[in-house]
């Protein structure tokens, strides 16, 4: 037996080696990534490129079509930016005064470990974000949990929202068999190594597509690089909290009493949220909501099928 053991202890070790060396050749390929992509992508961090100061933060956002009398309010999804909507930006802004911001904590806006990440007081942020620019009314715009934040802000500021397009959107969440609509708080170095990582990223990001749009190359490294120049920026710690401040699944009682009216837009293969549950908001939402569905798009039709993408939103926007 004791031999047993003594084997069994070995293979652990051996095993933690391995562990540990794939984890060192990771980081040391993911720095190497990282130089690469901050040559070849800085101009992400530059295009349309705006700040303002509100209150103690500073939010990053990109605006165009200045003077045109309609705003659109742009708002990304998880572990998104504003920089995800530019080719919508370019192709609205001779017609609209388009801002796309970057949530506090995401893309290039200030990253804070005291702010309150929950997705209501995002909206409330929001809130201060358009007054400070003088903004009184938007049509809202919005990704993922995007969305989640925009009922938050359609709901609690009626006022600011004339109407919303919500793409494969968050804001109602199917409890789970154990009643818990929290993430688990994982240890920092979860956060820092993996979470972060070039690499687990790269992989994640891609099973956000449908398999059509990657097999035709729909959607590219290119796109994913893009992406990740401004992610990087974001600290363990703050991912952290995240993950301590989400109040996913707050909208679903008030989901009911949105009154403006709505455009869903969803990916027929929607592998982050599914169709399924977007079938379950329109329910919630009523007769002031559509529901367009995008044959064989994944997570970001916007990215993969552009063309039909603006044609759904000129025609909501008529």
């Amino acid at each position: 037996m004791k031999n047993v053991g003594k084997a069994i202890l070995n293979i652990i070790k051996y095993l933690s080696l391995i562990v540990y060396g794939l984890l060192v050749v990771s980081l040391v390929l993911t720095g190497l990534e990282v130089q690469r992509i901050e040559r070849n992508y800085a101009y992400v961090k530059t295009q349309y490129a705006k700040t303002i100061e509100v209150e103690d933060y500073t939010y990053f956002y990109r605006e165009v079509g200045e003077g045109n009398p309609e705003t659109i309010l742009m708002i990304h999804g998880f572990l998104g930016s504003s920089y995800d909507f530019i080719n919508v930006m370019e192709s609205l802004k001779d017609r609209y005064h388009i801002i796309a911001v970057d949530l506090i904590g995401y893309g290039l806006s200030e990253k804070s470990l005291t702010f309150d990440y929950a997705k209501a007081n995002q909206a409330a942020y929001l809130v201060k974000f358009l007054d400070a620019l003088n903004i009184t009314e938007v049509t809202v715009m919005a990704h993922s949990m995007g969305g989640e934040v925009s009922f938050h802000l359609a709901h609690d500021f009626p006022t600011y929202v004339q109407r919303m397009i919500l793409i494969g959107s968050g804001g109602y969440v199917v409890p789970s068999s154990g009643g818990s609509l929290m993430p688990s708080d994982l240890p920092l170095f979860v956060y820092d190594y993996i979470a972060q990582n070039y690499f687990v990223q790269r992989t994640v990001f891609f099973t956000a597509y449908s398999n059509d749009e990657v097999q035709s190359q729909r959607v590219t490294q290119e796109d994913f690089d893009e992406m990740y120049i401004v992610n990087r920026t974001i600290p363990g710690k703050v991912l952290r909290e995240f993950t301590r401040d989400n109040d996913s699944g707050s909208t679903n009682d008030i989901l009911k009493d949105v009154e403006q009216p709505i455009l869903l837009i969803w990916g027929e293969f929607d592998g982050f949220i599914p169709l399924s549950t977007g079938q379950l908001l329109l329910a919630e939402l009523g007769d002031n909501a559509d529901l367009v569905v995008m044959s064989n798009a994944g997570h970001l039709p916007f990215d993969t099928y552009f063309e039909d993408f603006m044609h759904h939103v000129e025609d909501f926007l008529i």
